[in-house]
C-alpha cells in the first residue's frame, strides 16, 4: 500500500472538516471543506477533474465559526446541496445546488447550540433527509427536513459530557438509523438507538480512551455488523468496539496512533477486503496521516505514516483520479489547505 506525495490545493481560513461528493454531475469526486477560523466563515468548493487534479476553490459564505460540512440533496432534486453547523452561533446554513455545482444560500436554522458535527439521514422514514447534530454539550440535536430544503425546531436526546463527533448506521439491523456520539468531557461513546419515527431510545455509554474528538463506524471483522471507531486526541490512540448485532457494542481494544489523532476516515485502501482506518495527525509538527490496515479480525496492524500539510483535522478518501486505487484528502487547519495523496497499486 503505497501513496504520491501530497498535491496542495488552497482554501479558506482553518479548514477543519471535508467532505466528498459529486456536485454537478460530471461523474468526477468533488470537495468541500468548512473553513472555521478567522473573517473566513465559509465553505470552500473545489470541483474535480477526474484526473486527481481540482479546480481552484469557490468560497461560499455561512455563519460563524463553520465546524462541519455534510452533502445530501435536501429539496430532492436530484443534486447534492451544503449543510454546514455555525459553531460559534449556534445555526445551521443550507446551501443548495443550482445543478452546476455552484450554490446558493436557501436559509439559516437556529438551535444547535455550540454543535461541532453533523451528519445527514432520514430519521423519520417520510423519504426526506434529516439532520442530526452534537451539541458539545450533553445532547443531540435532531431536525426534521420537510423535502423542500427547510428544517423544524431541533428535538434534544441526551448523551454524554461534550459530544464533539457524530455517526450514523444502523447498529440492531432493524432497518431504523441509529447514531454513535464521542464525548471528549466523559471519555465515552454513547449510542442511541432509533425507532425510525424520529426518536430515540436512552442512550447506552462506552468507555473510550482520553477525550475522544471523532467517530465512524464500519464492519472491521466481516460479520455484517457495524463497529465502532474512535480517535482519542489526548491518549494517542484509536479505540475500537466490535458490534454485537443487537445494538450492543463490546469492549474496547485501543490501537497506538500518532500524536493527537483527530479526524478519521474508512475505506479498504489496499483494496485486500479489509476495512482500513485513516487517521489524521492533528499535533503541531506532526504533520502526517496514519494509515491502519485492518486484518479483517477486528484488528489492524500499526499504523504507517504520509506527510500531509500543517496540523491535519478533516479526512475523508475517494478515487479522484478514477484509477480504482483509494486516494486520500486531509484539511490541514494551520495552512489553509487541502493534501490530495493519490493511491497507487499495492507493492514491495
Amino acid at each position: 500500500m503505497r501513496f504520491q506525495p501530497q498535491t496542495a490545493f488552497a482554501v479558506g481560513r482553518f479548514p477543519s472538516a471535508v467532505a466528498l461528493g459529486d456536485l454537478n454531475k460530471d461523474g468526477h469526486i468533488d470537495i468541500v471543506t468548512a473553513n472555521s477560523g478567522g473573517a473566513s466563515n465559509s465553505v470552500s468548493v473545489l470541483l474535480g477533474t477526474g484526473s486527481g487534479s481540482f479546480q481552484t476553490q469557490t468560497a461560499y459564505p455561512v455563519g460563524s465559526g463553520p465546524a462541519d460540512v455534510a452533502l445530501g440533496d435536501f429539496n430532492g432534486d436530484g443534486y447534492l446541496d451544503i449543510a454546514a453547523t455555525n459553531a460559534a452561533v449556534g445555526t445551521l446554513s443550507i446551501l443548495l445546488n443550482t445543478g452546476s455545482g455552484t450554490f446558493q444560500l436557501h436559509n439559516t436554522f437556529p438551535g444547535l447550540g455550540n454543535a461541532r458535527s453533523i451528519e445527514v439521514g432520514d430519521f423519520d422514514e417520510d423519504g426526506n433527509l434529516d439532520i442530526v447534530a452534537a451539541n458539545n454539550g450533553n445532547a443531540v440535536s435532531l431536525l426534521l427536513g420537510d423535502g423542500l430544503g427547510n428544517f423544524g425546531s431541533p428535538t434534544l436526546f441526551t448523551v454524554g459530557s461534550g459530544p464533539a463527533a457524530i455517526a450514523v448506521g444502523d447498529f440492531n439491523a432493524d432497518e431504523h438509523l441509529d447514531v454513535v456520539v464521542a464525548n471528549v468531557v466523559d471519555d465515552t461513546v454513547s449510542v442511541l438507538l432509533g425507532t425510525g419515527t424520529g426518536d430515540f431510545l436512552p442512550q447506552t455509554a462506552y468507555p473510550v480512551g482520553a477525550t475522544p474528538v471523532d467517530v465512524n463506524v464500519g464492519d472491521f471483522n466481516g460479520d455484517g455488523i457495524l463497529d465502532i471507531a474512535a480517535t482519542n486526541v489526548n491518549g494517542d490512540t484509536v479505540s475500537v468496539l466490535l458490534g454485537t448485532g443487537s445494538g450492543t457494542f463490546g469492549a474496547q481494544t485501543t490501537f497506538p496512533a500518532g500524536p493527537q489523532p483527530y479526524g478519521i476516515a474508512l475505506a479498504d485502501v489496499d483494496k485486500d477486503g479489509n476495512l482500513d482506518m485513516v487517521i489524521a495527525n492533528s499535533a503541531a509538527g506532526s504533520n502526517s496521516l496514519g494509515v491502519f490496515l485492518g486484518t479483517g479480525s477486528g484488528t489492524f496492524e500499526p499504523q504507517q505514516t504520509f506527510a500531509v500539510g500543517a496540523e491535519p483535522w478533516g479526512v475523508a478518501v475517494g478515487d479522484f483520479n478514477e484509477d480504482t486505487y483509494p486516494d486520500i484528502v486531509a484539511a490541514n487547519l494551520r495552512d489553509d489547505t487541502i493534501s490530495v495523496l493519490l493511491g497507487k497499486p499495492c507493492g514491495t
